[in-house]
Formats: C-alpha cells, structure tokens, sequence
C-alpha cells in the first residue's frame, strides 16, 4: 500500500490499537502492581513486617483498603494481593505458622510458594 500523505499513515484505529494492547499488559500485572503499591505505602509509613501491619491505626487500613479497592475487582484478586502482602512481610515462623494454615485448607498452590520463600 502507498502512502500519499502523513493523514494515511496516522490513524486512530492505530492509536486505539496501541491503547487496548497497554492496558491489556496492565491488567495483566494487575495484582502485582497493587501489592508493589501497598508495600510502597507501608514502607513510607515505617511498617516493615506482619506484626506492624496488624497493628497500623485505623486510618492507615483505611488508605489500604481504598488501594485495594481501586486496583482490584474481584475476591480472587483480593485473596492473591493479601496472600502476596503477608508473605512478603512474614518472617520464617510466620511463613511456617501459615503455611500449616493454608494445608489445613489445602491450598497446595500457595503452600508451594511459601516453602519457596523459606528456601
């Protein structure tokens, strides 16, 4: 196809095209990006492991819950946010302690994840 002006190669179905495929890549790292953006938010407010995260003040949930809520749509991706926060926070015995918690309720697939963290 020849091209006669810069109008023929400049299309918004070009545009449109590039949008759909950013926000396809996003969504795909959506759970991802939302636990980066919590731990940041804790970092900023001195809270570096489990114990300080169940004990921050009330507004502090308050601004995490609201992350969560603008990053999230569905239980499922809630779950693996909190799943992904808690064992990024979680020291060993912590780790060991959920990890009989989640065989108990046969979650294998996260038990995996978690014994690759200890190791």
């Amino acid at each position: 196809m020849k091209l006669n002006n810069y109008s023929d190669f400049i299309n918004e179905a070009f545009f449109r095209r590039l949008k759909s495929r950013k926000k396809n890549k996003i969504i795909g790292n959506k759970v991802e990006n939302c636990k980066n953006e919590i731990i940041k938010f804790l970092e900023d407010n001195g809270i570096f492991t489990w114990n300080d995260f169940e004990r921050m003040s009330p507004f502090q949930r308050d601004v995490i819950n609201k992350l969560v809520d603008k990053n999230v749509d569905t239980l499922k991706e809630l779950k693996e946010v909190t799943f992904k926060i808690r064992l990024e926070l979680s020291n060993p015995l912590q780790l060991k302690e959920y990890l009989k918690e989640l065989e108990s309720k046969e979650e294998y697939e996260l038990c995996a994840k978690i014994l690759q963290k200890l190791r």
